[in-house]
């Protein structure tokens, strides 16, 4: 086998987890897998998995080379979809996203409007709060929430804004008072959402000055909704972009507390990973969500 064809079994047999399954997807023999995974590794000088009769596992070397190994066959697959997609009348294929649990609702009205045009595009749409490793997880587009982007080895395209927020429901603050200022704040129950990328603490602007505000927040919760319901049932105030608390503002069961602190734009990215050819669908959706997005998020929040 080529070093090509090598890359394509190793990937493979790290994918489906066993040698039997890598086999059976490849149509070859578990015991011809096994000998070509022995003649990379010693074509390489190093093992790449460790292996039993029960069990297999990545060696520090083996996951370093599954994953430069898996970026080149991304890049070879993006290469000639760019290459062959553009001639096609009707593009096809699957379009991989990642993004914060709150903004599920949103992507949907966009992937809805998208496939009217173009049907045969699929989406996995995966919610979580959590950062991922695009290349790892083998994310096409994730969509993040900053003030400002740190470094990143990603593309970064700005979709849209939203700003933060405090919020509470009218029965909490109607038992509690109306707080003013970080004083009055800090007497408060509060919630915070968990795997925040800015840390256990609240980032406020005040007097034209960043303050870090913290407390012993009485509930820490990774899921948007469930956050979200619990401020609602008068638990406390919480503070999230605005654009995740637009239809319980709308309906009066939570209302903004203002004059504590000023918050600037938070913009909305898409980011995918570094590559010279992207997909010609992913291009596709991309242009999509600059044109959607901008007219479409105010009616949203």
């Amino acid at each position: 086998m080529d070093k090509y064809r090598n890359m394509q079994l190793f990937c493979t047999v790290v994918d489906q987890g066993s040698f039997a399954k890598a086999a059976k997807s490849l149509k070859l023999t578990p015991a011809i897998v096994g000998r070509h995974i022995a003649a990379l590794e010693n074509q390489l000088g190093f093992v790449l998995l460790n292996r039993t009769t029960r069990s297999m596992q990545l060696t520090p070397g083996g996951r370093g080379y599954y994953e430069g190994a898996r970026a080149i066959l991304n890049e070879i697959d993006a290469l000639e979809d760019s290459l062959s997609s553009t001639h096609q009348v009707n593009p096809t294929g699957l379009i991989r996203l990642s993004a914060p649990d709150a903004m599920g609702p949103i992507l949907m009205q966009a992937i809805k409007l998208f496939r009217h045009d173009y049907p045969n595009i699929r989406f996995d749409l995966v919610l979580a709060n959590q950062q991922l490793d695009l290349i790892k997880h083998e994310i096409d587009l994730t969509f993040r929430f900053a003030f400002e982007l740190q470094d990143s080895s990603y593309i970064a395209t700005k979709l849209g804004q939203t700003t933060m927020g405090l919020y509470a429901s009218p029965g909490y603050l109607q038992l509690r008072g109306t707080p003013t200022n970080l004083t009055d704040l800090e007497q408060h129950d509060c919630l915070h959402m968990g795997t925040n990328r800015y840390g256990d603490n609240w980032i406020l602007s005040v007097d034209g000055r960043n303050v870090t505000f913290r407390q012993p927040w009485i509930a820490v919760i990774s899921d948007t909704h469930t956050l979200i319901q619990a401020v609602i049932d008068e638990m406390g105030i919480v503070m999230l972009p605005k654009i995740f608390v637009s239809q319980p503002l709308s309906k009066g069961e939570l209302v903004e507390i203002k004059g504590i602190a000023e918050f600037p734009p938070v913009g909305i990215y898409g980011m995918y990973p570094t590559r010279k050819h992207i997909p010609y669908r992913l291009s596709l959706f991309l242009d999509h969500l600059k044109q959607w997005m901008p007219h479409n998020l105010p009616n949203i929040v």
